[in-house]
């Protein structure tokens, strides 16, 4: 079982995506990963989210805060993003996005709980 805290909410608006990825391969590739979910925001602060779906192993998971509700990360001019995103281990790498060792984790029969902050670039 995973859980995963997101923190820093600042608007009680919209949707965060949440992709978790099995696979160094397939990390930031949103078609190919293992578990995706749309979480409704009506709150601000702290949302909590349990994923029992997972078995033990390494993933990485990345997200995004869709303050319009369009269905996509928006960004700027220069392609940066321009809504509230976030890696596990809190990963955030200036101009450019994290590696798989930079985010990946262990998930263990017990499971594990991560906090992820999101936050604009």
């Amino acid at each position: 079982m995973l859980g995963i805290s997101f923190t820093n909410i600042c608007e009680a608006k919209g949707s965060i995506y949440v992709g978790v990825y099995a696979k160094k391969a397939d990390f930031l590739k949103p078609e190919k990963a293992c578990f995706k979910k749309i979480i409704p925001v009506s709150v601000k602060g702290n949302l909590r989210f349990d994923c029992s779906e997972l078995a033990p192993g390494t993933y990485a998971v990345s997200c995004f805060h869709d303050l319009n509700d369009n269905g996509e990360l928006d960004t700027n001019f220069f392609g940066i993003p321009v809504e509230p995103y976030g890696f596990s281990n809190n990963a955030r790498p200036k101009f450019r996005a994290p590696r798989w060792e930079e985010a990946c984790f262990q998930v263990k029969e017990g499971g594990v709980q991560i906090s992820i902050r999101l936050e604009k670039w």
